[in-house]
């Protein structure tokens, strides 16, 4: 190769002239491939010379050297970093950066992807064979002509070559420690060169030794039809064997029986006999090539066996044909015959056809609808002016109908006159051209509504332009204005629009389309004049906001938007470009309503802080230092610590017990502690808090550290007391008396005290005593035996180093005896101590009141009483409380507890006794209680059936009334007469109507206070014999009046008969009242009597005159 000025030449070794030049930049060894056939044999200006190159990255060329003609050019989407020719220069490899492998057909023009990664590819050398890696496979593709049949073996490393040596082929594969080597097929492998030899024997006695396989079946099929194609019929006998394919093998066998019984026949052939006509005649049809069989025949003037032929293949037609055009003399009666097997097997469509070309065109109409072909007739009709009756113009046309071949239809009405129906058919046909142009030499009416279905049918075939004149055409604007916008053809749309009513809402919402379409196309001004014109004036300020044209946006809001219209749509801007992360944007927007508020909350949303600062500090001095405090926590969060100082520093809080937070330097402080950054943190303290701050935060992380690390940090820093006390906390007393013994003698003592108390916590009682004196505390030892009942040491303790605390320890052991109700030994201890009132509260609260008396008695009698007192508060039973409140004088809590009584707590009649000693307590020493007394002593007896008992208590106090109350509800009646006849006339009434309430009807001995009284009564309880009886006790008057009432409710009851026996006892009253008594009893009775009932009439006469 030799390359000058992007020109690349080949020269071929052993000749002087240059073998062929090309144009390309790409002279990479893996970007080029050439072809030169090698045959020894063949003429030079025959040898194959190919060179396949790049023309750019992303195209390939092919070209023919020996022509200069291109081959064929190959397009991919991707940058392609190899390819490669085969042996022959039939197809080419080529793989792109992405390592897809693609195979491209310089024969078919066709490419076809073999694999979607690869890593490695190579033409098996001196064959067609491809050997290629896909990850973790090998990929081997021994026919390339079939690229979907692939042999796939699994390996581990990578291919690194190919070698072909000693009759075997191998590909390399480094597997990192190891080189394997995998063998492919070579009988596989030499098939390929054996085709490209054209030895078809050695191909096929190859792939016999292989088993069959997808990939050694495409081989067979290859090879047959390379066999045909040369005339080799025992090779393709063999092939089509080996495929299953044993029709093709019959028929090559037979042929070439043919074969050699032509050589026989006709001496002229040569020894093979395949140039006889029947041979190529039977290999013609073999491969479906039936003209060529037939013009073989004829050619030999052999026209019986064209004529078998298309007739064994059931092509009469075609049979027919060839008698005709050779005069056959059986021509007719094959027709014939072809007619009749069409009718028998219902092939009308082609019987119709024989018809028509035999001008019966009758007949040809009838076959054509019977085989469901309308068209066809209608065809027949126009062409030939055939002459039909009106059924069959009718069945053409339902059939065209039916089959929805509505323009046929309408052409077919059109053609006989029959103008409306050819018109319905164009329509349903959509043929709108041919409808309107009928309809304008016919149907002139018909016109505007055919426009406006064509614009709705051509808007649904996506041709919406076309549409638009259409919807002009029918009066149909608003149509047309859709059509022109969806068509984008927005100057007609305008010009349709400004003809319109410029206060339609539909109009509107048109112009606010065109106005949408010119802001997306950069026309501002007219997107603003079609804005307005669609009243949208907000959103033309918006466009205008948008695209930073702010003066043109504040001159349209100005003219168009209130002050309130202005700032709604500023903030909704705003937000909007927010969004788009244009915040200066945004913030000039909210500086101009103002709304600066929302302007700081928007950069705090896009965590810009120093806008966010800036802001709050020009126009929110007061939330200042609140701002940097939430800035500072957000940033402590986020673990940025140094902006969270800087915050926490810059928030100064006025107030700190309101806010209820430190102060900055202190929150930045506790910020490096919690994070363990304890020098950052005692640089902060000490700049802002001082040393003593410092000093601070120097012990918290001693206590942090622990152990001796914590001491010698302390010590580093000069806090020896605060060392100390740190030791002592961590229990690291040797240390701790070092530091206090050689720097601070003071502490000894305290370390003692430390000590001690470890010593106690540990249970080391006895060093913990010494620890405890020599810190100067004896007190703490004594406490410490007492806590753990040792008595003994505890008092030898308080004997030898503090006497004061001798009654500590008797009262102590004292009360720990006093516990094991060891009660004796107690008293002992209490007494010695001189704390007898101790002891007697220790009584008390055990409810030992009469051991609590005795000491008292004895030791303490000003406790006495008390003990009375705190019995009665502890009693158990509100009886027994009562008694020890009376008898001690607190008679407001003897009454408390003699309220409390039930008969759950004594029986009734002691009940009742304890109640009247409460209320007679009430009235002679606690007069205030007395109305509550009154209230629930009362009902106390009353509830247990003693009336007497509580009306006589109430009779002390001179509350008769109640007292009268209290009678009457226990049914006292004599008890309650005798004293209301004392009180008063009315009391007396109101016991006489309470007793009539109660009284038993049946009481004969029960005395009313009047007969009229006791006459009422009965008649209200419908005891009418009893009231009959104090009613003839009385006047005549009074017996008849209250036998009158009487009469009225035997009325009431329908018992007619009745009435007749109480007039005649009794008769009847000659009051005017009762007149429509004894008129309605009269007509009752004349309605009741029974046939024979003389009887009863007289004694309603004895009656009525009685």
């Amino acid at each position: 190769m030799v390359v000058n000025a992007g020109e690349l030449s080949l020269i071929e070794y052993g000749r002087n002239e240059i073998l062929g030049s090309c144009r390309t930049e790409y002279m990479s060894p893996h970007l080029i491939s050439v072809r030169v056939s090698d045959s020894p044999d063949m003429d030079d200006d025959k040898r194959q010379k190919t060179i396949a190159y790049l023309i750019d990255r992303q195209s390939i060329c092919i070209l023919d050297l020996v022509t200069g003609i291109r081959i064929a050019t190959v397009q991919h989407n991707n940058k392609l970093d190899w390819l490669e020719l085969n042996k022959r220069a039939t197809k080419l490899l080529f793989k792109d950066k992405t390592r897809q492998l693609f195979l491209y057909d310089l024969v078919t023009q066709t490419k076809a992807t073999l694999l979607n990664y690869c890593t490695y590819v190579a033409w098996v050398p001196f064959s067609d064979v491809v050997v290629a890696q896909n990850r973790g496979d090998l990929c081997v593709w021994y026919s390339i002509d079939t690229p979907d049949r692939v042999a796939i073996v699994p390996i581990k490393g990578d291919v690194e070559d190919i070698e072909r040596t000693d009759g075997k082929t191998e590909v390399i594969v480094d597997e990192g420690i190891n080189t394997i080597a995998y063998g492919l097929d070579e009988a596989l492998i030499e098939f390929g060169s054996a085709m490209e030899d054209r030895d078809y024997e050695k191909a096929c006695d190859l792939l016999e030794q292989i088993t069959i396989t997808p990939e050694t079946e495409a081989m067979w099929q290859n090879l047959s039809q390379l066999a045909l194609q040369d005339r080799k019929l025992h090779i393709a006998e063999r092939c089509f064997a080996a495929l299953g394919d044993v029709s093709k093998a019959r028929a090559l066998n037979k042929i070439g029986e043919l074969a050699q019984q032509a050589m026989g026949d006709d001496k002229v052939l040569n020894r093979h006999g395949y140039d006889h006509y029947t041979v190529r005649a039977a290999l013609e049809i073999l491969n479906k090539n039936f003209k060529a069989a037939e013009a073989i025949y004829l050619e030999r003037n052999k026209v019986n066996e064209a004529v078998s032929m298309w007739e064994e293949l059931f092509r009469f037609d075609e049979a027919i044909s060839v008698a005709d055009a050779k005069g056959h003399k059986d021509a007719d009666k094959m027709r014939r015959t072809y007619f009749e097997w069409l009718m028998e097997t219902k092939q009308h469509d082609k019987a119709a056809e024989l018809r028509e070309r035999e001008g019966k065109y009758a007949d040809a109409i009838n076959l054509y609808l019977q085989g469901g072909l309308p068209a066809r007739a209608a065809h027949i009709v126009s062409t030939y002016q055939v002459q039909i009756p009106q059924q069959q113009q009718e069945a053409i046309a339902t059939a065209l109908f039916k089959a929805q071949m509505y323009e046929k239809a309408g052409d077919f009405f059109e053609k006989l006159g029959l103008n409306e129906r050819a018109v319905t058919a164009y329509r349903r046909g959509n043929a709108y051209i041919r409808a309107v142009d009928l309809s304008k030499r016919v149907f002139p009416g018909y016109v505007i509504s055919l426009e406006d279905e064509w614009g709705d049918w051509l808007v649904c075939q996506k041709q919406v332009e076309a549409a638009i004149n259409h919807y002009i055409e029918a009066h149909q604007e608003m149509k047309a204005i859709n059509a022109a916008i969806s068509a984008r053809q927005w100057n007609k749309a305008v010009q349709i629009l400004d003809m319109q009513d410029p206060h339609d809402p539909a109009v509107h919402r048109y112009y606010k389309t065109i106005a949408t379409h010119y802001e997306e196309a950069h026309q501002f001004n007219e997107a603003k004049k079609y804005y307005c014109a669609a009243q949208l004036h907000k959103s033309a300020v918006a466009m205008y906001t948008r695209n930073n044209m702010w003066e043109q946006a504040h001159e349209v809001a100005k003219v168009h938007m209130s002050d309130q219209q202005i700032s709604d749509l500023y903030v909704s801007q705003a937000r909007q470009l927010e969004l788009q992360g244009k915040f200066k944007e945004a913030e000039m927007l909210y500086r101009k309503i103002p709304e600066l508020d929302l302007a700081i909350h928007m950069y705090k949303k896009a965590k810009k802080y120093d806008d966010m600062i800036r802001l709050v500090a020009q126009h929110r001095v007061e939330l200042l230092s609140k701002t940097h405090l939430n800035l500072a926590q957000h940033f402590e969060k986020e673990g940025n610590y140094k902006k969270a100082e800087h915050h926490y520093i810059q928030a100064k809080v006025e107030n700190v017990e309101e806010e209820g937070i430190q102060e900055g330097w202190k929150a930045a402080v506790n910020m490096y502690r919690s994070a363990k950054l304890w020098d950052d943190a005692i640089r902060v303290a000490k700049m802002h808090g001082g040393t003593g701050a410092s000093r601070n935060v120097v012990i918290a992380w001693a206590l942090d550290l622990g152990g001796e690390q914590g001491s010698k940090l302390l010590i580093k820093f000069g806090m020896v007391e605060q060392a100390i006390e740190y030791c002592n906390t961590r229990y690291l007393f040797d240390t701790a008396f070092d530091l206090a013994q050689r720097a601070m003698p003071t502490m000894i003592p305290q370390v003692h005290y430390t000590h001690a108390l470890y010593l106690e916590d540990e249970g080391h009682f006895k060093e913990a005593e010494e620890e405890f004196i020599k810190a100067g505390k004896p007190k703490e030892a004594i406490e410490m035996h007492i806590h753990n009942h040792a008595w003994p040491d505890a008092m030898r303790v308080a004997s030898a180093f503090d006497q004061a605390s001798i009654p500590d320890v008797l009262i102590a052991e004292g009360k720990f005896a006093f516990s094991r109700k060891d009660y004796a030994h107690a008293e002992r201890f209490f007494l010695e101590a001189h704390e007898p009132e101790m002891l007697v509260n220790l009584y008390k609260e055990s409810g030992m009141y009469q051991e609590a008396r005795k000491i008292a008695t004895k030791d303490a009698p000003h406790l006495v009483q008390q003990i009375d007192l705190d019995e009665g508060y502890n009693a158990k039973s509100p009886v027994q409380a009562a008694k020890y409140f009376d008898d001690a004088g607190e008679y407001g809590r003897a009454v408390e507890e003699y309220f409390k009584i039930t008969v759950d707590h004594a029986p009734v009649e002691k009940c009742v006794e304890l109640w009247t000693r409460c209320f007679k307590l009430c009235m002679n020493q606690q007069p205030d209680s007395l109305p509550l007394a009154k209230k629930v002593v009362i009902e106390k007896m009353k509830n247990v059936d003693r009336h007497e008992q509580a009306a006589g208590l109430l009779e002390l106090i001179s509350e008769y009334r109640d007292a009268v109350e209290v009678y009457v509800h226990g049914k006292l009646w004599q008890k309650a007469l005798g004293l209301a006849k004392n009180v008063s006339k009315d009391l007396e009434e109101y016991v006489q109507e309470m007793r009539l309430k109660y009284v038993d009807d049946d009481d004969p001995n029960f005395e009313f206070a009047t007969p009229e009284a006791g006459i009422q009564f009965y008649i209200q309880k419908r005891n009418w014999e009893q009231a009959m009886v104090l009613a003839r006790k009385r006047d005549d008057e009074t017996r008849k009046e209250v036998a009158a009432k009487w009469v009225e409710h035997l009325i009431s009851e329908e018992e007619f008969l009745a009435c007749l026996d109480v007039i005649s006892k009794d008769g009847i009253s000659l009051d005017f009242r009762f007149y429509a008594i004894y008129s309605e009893m009269c007509k009752g009775l004349m309605a009741h009597l029974k046939p024979d009932g003389s009887q009863d009439l007289l004694s309603l006469r004895n009656g009525l005159y009685h």
